[in-house]
């Protein structure tokens, strides 16, 4: 009876509330503020196997112009919704929804997170303990972390592990982990402060490329190289950074976030390519969290266990250093994914729907 009542209270009051904003993106580009358009939508009840969600966080990706563009998880037909993450609480739900129920914190994952109300099915929702964005990084950014340096990575206790852009969503919990799993953890950022975080965190070593030569630097500290590289960067740097593998070691592609804006992934020139894998034993192994799905539950699990014990600190960054200011409210959200392209983060980049 009390389930009842409160969808029936929770009904009318989308009948009050007509309706919805939300992103999406109306021409294909990497140019995301180009890609996107706020549009106003009706809200209405959740029809059979909906939840719907109010949705108070939602997170950004770098991939997300990947998707504006149409390269990834679209088939291309515009208008579509976009957005990777929702952090909110459910607001009401239809008929035959069992694993969820009004005012329950939820944690979304699909493809509709730039949204004030999110529809989703039961799959694409994991319940969370409470309502904090902190949770955001635990989705896309964090389950990649997790999941591609167990499952690509193969990370073992005394490895050294170099993380690309350790400052990062990604990179924050890349560094905990593998220092977790009892590795010696190598840092790349861009700034002096960045580096104090990664130093904060348990990072090891931390390097500057923007003031030391970050090939030289591990030519001299490692000259037997490093045993996993986590790369996100790609052209010049996937390149070089090949030369700095160990015996045995291990590359995990996990993005090229110099060609978003262009081209997708850089191209790449290596001059004996097979070769060099072949006379060290090494390997390049790509990653792509989707096609992981039956790690989720696992990895998400051992996540929140890590965070709610304090193993795993998460900094998130909602633009308060942004020219414009915190991203508040969806017409922020093109803001926030520019933001994150411009590399000046710390942290998870996330948008404040609802204070």
């Amino acid at each position: 009876m009390l389930r009842t009542f409160l969808v029936s209270v929770v009904h009318n009051s989308c009948r009050r509330m007509s309706t919805f904003k939300k992103v999406q993106v109306v021409k294909l580009s990497s140019n995301y503020r180009e890609a996107t358009q706020v549009v106003q939508v009706p809200l209405t009840p959740p029809t059979n196997g909906q939840v719907l969600i109010k949705n108070h966080f939602s997170g950004t990706n770098a991939t997300d112009i990947n998707i504006s563009a149409g390269r990834y998880f679209t088939d291309g037909k515009i208008p579509f919704d976009v957005g990777l993450e929702g952090c909110g609480v459910v607001e009401s739900v239809g008929t035959g929804v069992s694993k969820y129920s009004p005012g329950q914190p939820v944690l979304y994952f699909g493809s509709s997170g730039y949204s004030e109300y999110i529809y989703a099915s039961e799959e694409q929702l994991l319940p969370i303990p409470e309502l904090k964005a902190e949770y955001l990084a635990l989705v896309v950014t964090g389950l990649t972390a997790a999941i591609g340096l167990d499952v690509a990575g193969q990370i073992k206790s005394g490895e050294k592990v170099l993380i690309t852009a350790a400052a990062g969503g990604t990179g924050q919990t890349c560094v905990q982990y593998a220092k977790g799993k009892g590795c010696f953890v190598i840092g790349t950022t861009s700034s002096d402060e960045k580096g104090e975080f990664l130093k904060s965190i348990g990072c090891d070593h931390v390097i500057n490329y923007r003031k030391t030569d970050l090939f030289e630097e591990l030519k001299k500290s490692y000259p037997k190289g490093v045993d996993v590289i986590w790369e996100t960067i790609g052209g010049e740097t996937f390149e070089k950074l090949i030369d700095h593998l160990a015996i045995h070691g291990r590359m995990v592609i996990v993005g090229g976030i110099t060609g978003y804006k262009t081209v997708g992934f850089p191209s790449i020139k290596i001059q004996n390519l097979p070769s060099k894998l072949v006379m060290n034993s090494t390997s390049l192994t790509g990653f792509f969290l989707p096609n992981e799905r039956d790690k989720y539950a696992e990895y998400f699990k051992k996540l929140v266990t890590m965070y709610s014990s304090g193993q795993l600190k998460i900094r998130l960054d909602k633009g308060e250093k942004s020219p414009e200011g915190p991203f508040r409210g969806v017409d922020s959200v093109v803001r926030a994914v520019e933001y994150l392209h411009t590399g000046k983060n710390k942290g998870k980049v996330y948008v404040a729907l609802r204070e």
